[in-house]
């Protein structure tokens, strides 16, 4: 190998290496931006009515999406928490796919209208994302959900913590007014490696008009 060649070889390895440290140092900082790329690219195409999404592969790297996000029959509406500044695509049941694309609904009749409609979210994709900021909700804040048909206005009367094998937050109840409940995961063992409890804010619903 000749010295000219040697040192091209030489600058393309350090400028190689030089990149894969910046990502590997702002992974977080990375990911959190292109996740939020990714849901304005969701939440735009939902509002003007487009059945899907198309995530680039470099895109795709960083977020764990898939590379076609179908919004037809599957997005619900968007959540949006002024307080915490969350925004989020929700998406009708909870699978792990819905679950890196936004946020779910994880009650059953699983539509909107339920009695008692109950969102999921991770709290574990990096900072400021997903449900990364519902711990730092209060009550009395308010909680929108955006349809293609309807606006609905929740506020916040509890916050509490329950086991993972808690599913009565799940039960419907029909004569009782409408509630909205969002959980995520808490109280993190490092010696276990597993999330011990779930945070759930719930809020009731206070006002809902046509879209």
């Amino acid at each position: 190998m000749n010295k000219k060649l040697k040192n091209t070889f030489l600058n393309v390895l350090i400028v190689a290496l030089l990149c894969t440290s910046v990502v590997l140092i702002f992974k977080n900082q990375i990911r959190e931006f292109l996740t939020e790329n990714a849901n304005d690219k969701i939440i735009t195409a939902y509002k003007n009515g487009k059945g899907e999404v198309d995530i680039p592969w470099w895109q795709k790297m960083f977020t764990d999406n898939e590379s076609k996000i179908k919004l037809t029959d599957s997005m619900l509406g968007i959540l949006k928490i002024d307080s915490v500044d969350i925004e989020e695509p929700i998406f009708e049941n909870v699978t792990e796919i819905n679950l890196i694309n936004g946020v779910a609904t994880s009650q059953e009749p699983s539509h909107l209208d339920a009695q008692n409609v109950v969102i999921a979210g991770h709290s574990v994709q990096g900072v400021g994302i997903r449900f990364n900021n519902l711990t730092k909700i209060k009550n009395g804040a308010k909680i929108q959900i955006i349809s293609k048909d309807k606006l609905r206005t929740y506020e916040v009367s509890k916050l509490y913590d329950v086991t993972p094998t808690q599913v009565e937050i799940l039960e419907q109840h029909e004569n009782e007014p409408k509630i909205l409940k969002l959980f995520t995961c808490d109280n993190f063992n490092p010696q276990t490696g597993e999330w011990e409890s779930r945070f759930v804010v719930e809020a009731k619903l206070i006002g809902e008009e046509s879209a």
